[in-house]
């Protein structure tokens, strides 16, 4: 089934466009908006204690894309044990100023003392040097956000822009499933307003996946429109994504390397970065309340 793509918006070379309704779902959807940060699972390296569920997943990987099953259940990605991690980063977390953050954060590959500018008392920070039993907490995290990648990657296209050299400018509405915005030579520019229209579906999710880097415009808003949650929003970038000023963006970020965030820009969502760094200034993160799924 052929669908429409939006409202208006350029782009340098016509791509394909095929998107599928599927689902995921959430307990506190509303129209244009993610909802407040669900409390804060896990504690500090000073107590708490894990348990390494791994990242489960439900279909797709067998091509299915977002389609949902014969139940109409969910059939997006979870995070496991990463779930509790606003920020997660193999080498360094750092702020230049400071950055609210509404959960956990962590390094995967270094002591806690690689995590600066965090100095608030609710701050919990996780790295290779946490007290047991938190010591692997990081490393199994980071664990599960390469189970999550697994679970992503093989996700057939619903809607696919074969090349988006020159960007995606002006307004553009996504729908549920899996999103392919990939080039062949440049980096993926995001410019404008990014709807996601969860068309009324309580089990749709979102995967936005891109094969180069992601580059977010300053002053550009992703939207959250009938019912879409940001939990059940997730950007998949093989290497680094950059977040302009002043950007309102919603959804579980997964960078093959580096994320970096420039000044006043807000995520309501989770920033992961395999096998880099994570650089804010003057941000806000809050990881999104839990969806929930209908039986």
């Amino acid at each position: 089934m052929k669908r429409r793509f939006g409202s208006t918006f350029s782009l340098a070379a016509l791509p394909i466009l095929a998107a599928l309704s599927v689902g995921c779902s959430s307990s506190d959807g509303s129209t244009d908006s993610a909802g407040g940060a669900s409390a804060n699972a896990g504690s500090s390296s000073r107590a708490g204690s894990t348990g390494h569920a791994g990242a489960s997943s439900h279909g797709g990987a067998n091509g299915t894309g977002g389609k949902p099953g014969s139940d109409g259940g969910y059939l997006g990605p979870t995070l496991a044990t990463a779930q509790p991690f606003a920020a997660l980063a193999y080498s360094a977390i750092s702020a230049a100023n400071v950055s609210p953050v509404t959960g956990n954060l962590g390094v995967s590959a270094g002591a806690m003392s690689n995590i600066t500018g965090f100095d608030a008392p609710t701050d919990e920070k996780y790295g290779t040097d946490s007290l047991a039993p938190n010591a692997q907490r990081t490393i199994v995290a980071q664990q599960d956000v390469t189970a999550l990648i697994g679970d992503i990657d093989p996700r057939a296209c619903d809607a696919d822009y074969t090349d988006v050299v020159g960007g995606l400018t002006g307004d553009i509405t996504l729908h549920p499933g899996v999103t392919c915005m990939n080039s062949f030579s440049a980096d993926v520019l995001l410019n404008g307003h990014i709807t996601l229209d969860a068309e009324h579906d309580p089990n749709a999710f979102f995967v936005i996946r891109s094969n180069l880097t992601l580059t977010v415009a300053d002053g550009a808003h992703v939207v959250l429109a009938n019912g879409a949650q940001a939990c059940g929003v997730f950007w998949s970038v093989k290497k680094q994504v950059t977040i302009g000023k002043t950007v309102e963006f919603y959804g579980t970020i997964v960078a093959g390397t580096a994320i970096t965030m420039k000044t006043g820009s807000t995520l309501v969502g989770r920033a992961l970065a395999q096998t880099a760094g994570i650089s804010l200034d003057a941000n806000t993160i809050t990881i999104p309340s839990e969806c929930s799924h209908p039986e």
